[in-house]
This record gives structure tokens, sequence and C-alpha cells, in this order.
């Protein structure tokens, strides 16, 4: 699973989930005692999901605090600040190093429902159309596909997908796959989902930390969706998704789900959501802290939860090794059966 984790948490530099703060937060001290207490201070007044996740922080200061001031280097006492943060299990918590790496506090052991290798074979049969990094288009058994790999620039711009969509403005179906589309900036997400949405629509609710106490939130932000481009897309939509699917990702499939023409295919979502924001250790490294609680339009909580789907397709590790994709299977199946 490590892969997806860094490939999860890249997707979140320089994007709206990974944002930094506006006016950048003072370095600590060097020595270890002031930047294990700048960490947990910071943790404590901005951290989000204590209460959700039952967390003991003043707990976990007197468990590790003593081992990370007794650490031999600064890489010695990161190893100490991961292993607390790992208690958080919380994909939008990692550390960067002086050169920019990300290291990841927690990895999911959840089973991941797509294959790149097993999806390779099946859009070379499908007239594949390339667009950037993460994403293309093509169609199989006469239904147009579309996979969404990041919401990031570097991976689709809405021009781009624009212009692609145009050619399947008529078809009666399609299938949007973003089982591989671990986040990114959510304006991205929502511009795409508004080609889909034919008025405002609510896509869920935000709450801020906006106290000293771990329970002092914001009212509830509703997070609405408006439509863009001169034509929104009325046919059928069967939605791909699963595990893998976190962060923004949540969101668009949030959005998505709201409308009575698309049908969510495949596994549950990861239930990460944070919109962190980045703090400065010593020595150039920093770690990212969740802000925000983010919840379903019925005020269900999404962090550890997941946004369910409709209907569910699960996949095995012996599907793919057979060279079978079984959510892919059922989507062209079903919609080529039209």
């Amino acid at each position: 699973m490590f892969p997806f984790v860094v490939w999860l948490l890249c997707a979140f530099i320089s994007s709206a989930c990974g944002s930094t703060s506006p006016t950048a937060p003072t370095s600590p001290a060097a020595d270890f005692a002031s930047q294990f207490d700048s960490l947990w201070t910071t943790f404590d007044r901005e951290y989000s999901y204590f209460a959700h996740k039952q967390i003991d922080w003043n707990a976990l200061r007197s468990a590790y605090r003593p081992r990370a001031l007794a650490a031999g280097d600064q890489r010695a006492f990161v190893d100490v600040i991961r292993e607390m943060l790992a208690n958080l299990h919380d994909g939008h918590v990692y550390l960067r190093d002086p050169g920019g790496t990300v290291i990841a506090t927690f990895q999911s052991p959840a089973f991941v429902n797509w294959d790149r290798a097993v999806w390779q074979q099946y859009i070379a049969k499908a007239g594949w159309t390339q667009g950037q990094v993460d994403w293309g288009h093509g169609v199989l058994d006469g239904v147009p596909y579309i996979a969404i790999g990041g919401w990031n620039a570097t991976s689709i711009r809405a021009a781009d997908f624009d212009a692609a969509f145009e050619r399947y403005r008529n078809s009666p179906a399609l299938i949007l796959d973003v089982r591989m589309n671990g986040g990114g900036m959510d304006s991205l997400a929502f511009e795409i989902a508004g080609r889909f949405i034919p008025s405002p629509i609510n896509a869920g609710y935000v709450r801020y930390r906006n106290g000293p106490g771990h329970t002092d939130f914001g009212a509830p932000v509703q997070r609405t969706v408006s439509p863009r481009g001169p034509w929104q897309y009325s046919g059928t939509v069967l939605l791909l998704m699963g595990r893998r699917c976190a962060s923004s990702n949540e969101s668009f499939i949030m959005a998505m789900g709201q409308l009575p023409n698309v049908t969510l295919v495949g596994e549950r979502t990861a239930g990460s959501t944070g919109n962190p924001m980045t703090f400065p250790l010593a020595g150039g490294w920093s770690y990212t802290v969740s802000r925000w609680i983010e919840y379903t339009t019925d005020n269900q909580i999404i962090e550890d939860n997941g946004i369910s789907p409709d209907v569910l397709v699960t996949a095995t590790a012996g599907d793919f090794a057979s060279g079978r994709d079984p959510v892919l299977d059922f989507a062209v199946n079903r919609l080529a059966r039209r």
C-alpha cells in the first residue's frame, strides 16, 4: 500500500487539500523540546478530529515527549513524531523533509479495487485518447468511458475535459471512473461536476475549529456546486469508486451522487478529508494539520467512514491476477445491454 499512500499525499501538495497558511508561521527553535512543544500545541489548537477519533492528545504528549527529547538527531526526532502522529490514522497528516519528500504517518490497509496494469489492458482496446498524466477517454464495447486520476492541474484542466466531453454529448450513457483518484483541488473537481449538474446542489458541509477546545467548531458551511459550461450531460452515468478515492474526490463523489441520473458503483471510499495546513519544524522540516470536519449531505462525518456506493461491486487480488476488472466489467456490461 505504501506507493499508493505516497501518490495520494503528493496529490495534496500545492492543492486546496494541502494548503499552506496565508501568513507563514515562525519555525520553532532547533532544540527538540521547542520543536515538540510547538507541534503538540499547534495540533492541540488546530486539529479537527480529536473527538471523532477519540484521541487522548495529552496522553500522547506524556508518552512521546520524553522519547522525542532523547532522540540522537533530527531524523530520529522526526521518527518519534511520526510514530506519535500515526495514532491519528489520518491521511492528511504527514511530514515533509527539507528536500520536499512526503513522509506518511498513516497507511490504510484497505484493498484498492483498481489495478493499473489490468486497467491498461482494458483501455488498450478502447481507442484510448490520453489527456494529461492521469486522465483520458475512449469507448469500451460501444460505451463511452472517461477516467480521471487526479484533481490537480498536472492531471486535468477543465478546458481540456470540456473539449473531450463534447464528443460524448449525445451518448445515452457513459462510465466515469475515478477509482484511481486520490484527490487534489476541490475547485477543479467541482468544475468537472458542474458539467453534469443542471442546477445548484448541496454537496455536503464543513466545520472548522474555532476555539481552544477540541470540540470548538464554527457553524456548518454548506458546499454548493453549480452548473458550468454551455450544456450539462443528462444521460445515464455510472461513477466507479473505491477505497483509493479520498479528499476532494470524495467531495466530487458526494456532489455527483446527488444527481438522479448518476449511480455510484464499486466500493466505499477512503474516508479521508481534512483540508490541512502546513506548519514548520526546524531545519526545513514541516508537517500538516487537518483543520475541518467534512460531512455528507445528511450530516454524516466522512472521515474514517467514507461514502457508500449505490451498487456494491467488489474486486480481489485474484481478479487482477487473472487480468479481470470486475468493477469495470459490471459497468460496461450493464450499459452495453442498453
